[in-house]
């Protein structure tokens, strides 16, 4: 019995020191991520740009920019079907701003739609006999709403994208990504 005893007592150490390593993982992540998205870059904004535009360009998306300004917006990209016919798209705003004395600042807003298909091959009850004249006009009306189709309304939402701007930093300033995350190794062991 007491063997038993042990054997649970490890069980539940180990349980217990793996939930919290994975909420030290969590917790670092997360503090990288939001210290990222208050970070100020001081290399050139024409360097930054040409990354920005990079990330985006192996991410699949294509953008239109405003000439003479930093901000672009990228088309929708298909982001995969989703369950009975839902269809997911997503897009990014993205800014960069200078700042004094001589640093940027980079804001990415994600937006995400999706739209929901209804009323496919679906016939409801049960369908009149069909040698009556009532039953064949039953029969035709289901069968014409079963193969009516429409969709949803629309759902869009835009959310600051704070993985994307943590990304960028590892990617443009990776000695300061560094500081964050010993930081966050610090703060979160």
């Amino acid at each position: 019995m007491t063997g038993c005893v042990r054997v649970a007592g490890v069980c539940w150490a180990v349980s217990t020191w793996l939930a919290l390593a994975g909420c030290s993982g969590t917790l670092r992540h997360n503090h990288q991520r939001d210290q990222a998205a208050t970070h100020v870059y001081r290399q050139p904004l024409s360097v930054i740009w040409s990354q920005v535009k990079a990330v985006l360009r192996e991410q699949g998306y294509s953008w239109k920019e405003a000439p003479g300004t930093f901000v672009l917006e990228t088309e929708w990209r298909d982001a995969g079907g989703g369950t009975l016919g839902a269809a997911a798209a997503s897009r990014y705003l993205v800014e960069a701003v200078s700042v004094a004395p001589g640093g940027v600042v980079l804001r990415v807003m994600r937006g995400d739609r999706v739209t929901q298909a209804t009323g496919v091959g679906y016939v409801q009850g049960t369908l009149g006999d069909p040698s009556t004249v009532r039953g064949r006009e039953e029969r035709s009306v289901a069968v014409s709403n079963a193969n009516a189709s429409g969709a949803l309304p629309t759902r869009q939402s835009y959310a600051r994208d704070l993985e994307l701007e943590l990304l960028l930093l590892q990617r443009i300033d990776p000695e300061s990504a560094a500081r964050l995350e010993a930081e966050a190794r610090a703060a979160h062991p």
